[in-house]
């Protein structure tokens, strides 16, 4: 009786702990959250009153800081000109950055900017979108280990499932239940070596996040 008790102990110090590791995630990713849309709305404002310098400028730390509805706006007014001379790569690297961060309205911009891109620049701008990505989700940008699970997949031709696979692998580890569905699948995309090297490689990556 006593072992049984110990035992069941040990699993509700278990479970306690798991609780609070996913707690404490979920409470950080609200926190910033809510951090980037008050400076989002200090954007807007800033607009508004017509400082587009400083408008500018914050819409650029934010959209650096992963923000994608600040993404999505600097995207369109990097598309039209309005405000700041018109700058298609970089209006098709951010829009393309929110796009995998879940805004659909993206692809509208992206549509038209692939009548004034080429498929070099465009390829050039997805290779730089990669590193970005990557050097966020490698800072614990839980945003970011989705978008880069989602470039490997949907971005790429053909896709990279090795890639797509280590990256929502480490998303489920990180707590981001949405991916599971997506890590699942992709199991069926890869044969016994590719998966082992997807394993090893997001076990190594996890590490590396976590440490």
């Amino acid at each position: 009786m006593l072992s049984y008790l110990n035992s069941c102990f040990k699993n509700f110090k278990y479970i306690s702990f798991i609780f609070l590791y996913l707690f404490c995630f979920s409470f950080s990713d609200q926190t910033l959250a809510n951090e980037q849309n008050k400076n989002l709305e200090n954007v807007y404002k800033l607009l508004q009153e017509k400082n587009f310098k400083d408008g500018l400028k914050e819409l650029q730390i934010l959209c650096e800081d992963n923000n994608i509805q600040a993404q999505l706006l600097f995207s369109k007014i990097l598309f039209s000109g309005d405000l700041t001379p018109q700058d298609f790569e970089n209006s098709y690297f951010w829009s393309s950055s929110a796009l995998l961060g879940g805004l659909k309205k993206s692809e509208i911009i992206i549509e038209k900017l692939n009548n004034y891109l080429s498929e070099d620049k465009i390829v050039k701008i997805k290779d730089n979108l990669k590193v970005f990505l990557e050097k966020k989700a490698l800072n614990g940008d839980k945003r970011a280990i989705i978008q880069i699970a989602k470039f490997y997949e949907i971005f790429l031709e053909p896709a990279d499932f090795v890639n797509a696979y280590t990256w929502y692998s480490i998303a489920v580890a990180q707590g981001i239940k949405t991916a599971k569905t997506k890590r699942d699948e992709l199991i069926n995309e890869l044969n016994e070596k590719d998966l082992l090297e997807a394993q090893t490689l997001s076990i190594k990556l996890f590490k590396q996040i976590n440490n």
